[in-house]
């Protein structure tokens, strides 16, 4: 994929400015809570609120819970808002916006209801963040109430309280169609009610219908190219997202952050490191801020490219990280088997004042794992549990699982699995097959063999791995039936994959297919090859 130029900026210094514009004898404290910008200071100002008695307004109750809302903090909203004695309609969608950044959609649609039993009138801004809390949690019934109760206000098509019913029906594959015909409610084009049933199409699957509908827009904007970038990137078509990323540039729409992130992942998954050194070299060309989420899309890019300083680098020049960027660095250096490091970069993060969360300590134990550092895993699995307080996932047992197989600690990753307090999924087994085959235990094996063709019954890979379990421990028999078992039942099992990229192009090859546009020039060079070698082997074996 050849490189193209990236688009031209605004001019910095044409930008427009902005000033605070502040109401004639508007009181100093009041004042202040709009000048806040961290929760130390909103906390400061709260206080002079209460000790002036200004708190008793409702009005200044609203902006408080407004202020505390913007900075984040969501428990100080929330009893700052349980505090006011008759919150009015600002006020429940303030809590309700509140609620919804805060990740808690179900408490925002209580708020809803409890605004509706106060008998207050729900505005515009109440069904857009009502709606947003219902696509949150695919609650389509309740969602469907509440369009009734905009068509009963008699509220014309409107941009947002439309785009958020797009958003809510898209949500569910059944709503589709119903988010479909409240497109077909605006008289003319509307972009952003577009990019809501564009990204509806991309999050059920619908690949093609949402093509269709972003090839046929008038007016595209940025929103809709990322949305297509996006939507590519998590249906798995890693290469068609670089190739609308391409396009969206080759257009001159500056791509925001999601198209950013988006394309670097899809890079990630090809292992298509000159295309992700190029977007970075282009981030850096426009000037754009490296925020903690493009920081850690290039940290994971890299990492998963096979260039492992390349993404310390980046992350050791991130002005700000988070639990996410720790856990992108330390799971690449796991994965690069630098497993010392992934324990240095551990103390340095509890040190800097970050808890470790569930993705970290599954970084940890898989660097343990490919290390083989036995003791160590169960160090920091004990760690984990006891300091942190964290229970363990499917996730943690599987790596311990696959550090005791890989050990040859069979009977304790056995015993481990048995004392597991939830079923053991079909990773677990996987994990505990592979390490029986890997040491020749057929009695285990058979175990988990057993368990896998319960849970997968229709899993080739699983018969595969048997089969090869069994002819490795000599049982000729056994894994004859094991192939019988796949051809008879036509089981599909995973074929080998590898891709190189040159010169910015990924070229993947698949075990047992000729599918490369250039597979006879491959062929003659490997003959080649092969020639080069017999040769250079006979020139060895001549006696001097």
């Amino acid at each position: 994929m050849a490189a193209v130029a990236p688009p031209s900026l605004p001019n910095p210094n044409k930008l427009p400015s902005f000033s605070l514009r502040i109401p004639a004898g508007m009181p100093a404290p009041v004042v202040l809570l709009q000048m806040c910008s961290n929760f130390q200071e909103v906390r400061q100002v709260h206080a002079q609120l209460v000790v002036s008695g200004l708190i008793e307004r409702p009005i200044n109750g609203g902006r408080l819970l407004q202020a505390y809302v913007t900075v984040s903090n969501f428990n100080y909203a929330l009893s700052t808002f349980d505090r006011i004695s008759n919150p009015d309609v600002f006020a429940y969608n303030t809590m309700m916006r509140g609620l919804i950044l805060g990740k808690s959609p179900y408490h925002a649609l209580k708020l809803y209801s409890r605004l509706l039993l106060d008998g207050l009138k729900p505005d515009n801004y109440t069904y857009t963040f009502v709606l947003k809390a219902c696509s949150q949690v695919n609650a389509l019934f309740e969602g469907r109430e509440v369009h009734g109760r905009i068509i009963k206000a008699g509220i014309a098509p409107d941009t947002y309280i439309h785009s958020s019913l797009i958003n809510m029906y898209s949500s569910s594959s059944d709503g589709l169609v119903c988010a479909e015909r409240v497109l077909a409610g605006f008289s003319e084009e509307n972009t952003l009610a577009k990019n809501s049933l564009i990204s509806g199409y991309l999050s059920q699957g619908q690949v093609e219908s949402a093509r269709k509908m972003f090839d046929n827009m008038v007016a595209k904007d940025n929103a809709s190219w990322s949305a297509m970038v996006a939507g590519y990137t998590k249906n798995g078509m890693y290469a068609e997202a670089l190739v609308i990323f391409q396009k969206m540039l080759i257009s001159q729409v500056s791509p925001n952050e999601s198209a950013l992130v988006s394309s670097l992942c899809a890079c990630a998954n090809l292992g298509a490191l000159d295309q992700g050194k190029w977007i970075h070299a282009y981030i850096d060309r426009i000037g754009a801020r490296i925020s903690v989420t493009v920081g850690t899309a290039l940290i994971d890019m890299y990492a998963k490219c096979g260039s492992i300083e390349n993404a310390y680098e980046v992350f050791r020049k991130m002005p700000q990280k988070d639990v996410v960027s720790w856990g992108a660095i330390i799971s690449g250096f796991a994965i690069h088997g630098r497993a010392s490091k992934c324990f240095e970069l551990f103390d340095d993060m509890v040190a800097s004042g970050i808890h470790p969360n569930e993705v970290i300590f599954v970084g940890i134990l898989s660097a343990c794992s490919h290390a083989g550092y036995v003791e160590t895993g169960y160090k920091y699995f004990d760690q984990m549990v006891r300091h942190y307080g964290i229970k363990p996932s499917i996730e943690h047992y599987g790596c311990m699982v696959d550090l005791l197989g890989r050990a040859g600690r069979l009977a304790e990753a056995e015993g481990l699995i048995m004392l597991m307090p939830e079923q053991p999924n079909s990773v677990i087994w996987g994990a505990f097959l592979g390490a029986c085959r890997m040491h020749s235990d057929v009695r285990r094996g058979n175990l988990a063999f057993k368990h896998l063709t319960e849970l997968e019954p229709t899993s080739g890979d699983r018969y595969k791995l048997a089969g090869i379990m069994f002819a490795n421990a000599g049982e000729k028999e056994n894994a004859t039936k094991i192939r019988k078992i796949i051809t008879d039942n036509d089981l599909e099992t995973t074929r080998g994959v590898s891709s190189i990229e040159i010169d910015g192009v990924v070229h993947e090859f698949v075990a047992g297919t000729i599918n490369h546009s250039r597979h006879k020039e491959i062929y003659r060079m490997w003959e080649r090859v092969n020639r080069l070698l017999e040769t250079h082997e006979l020139e060895i074996c001549i006696p001097v």
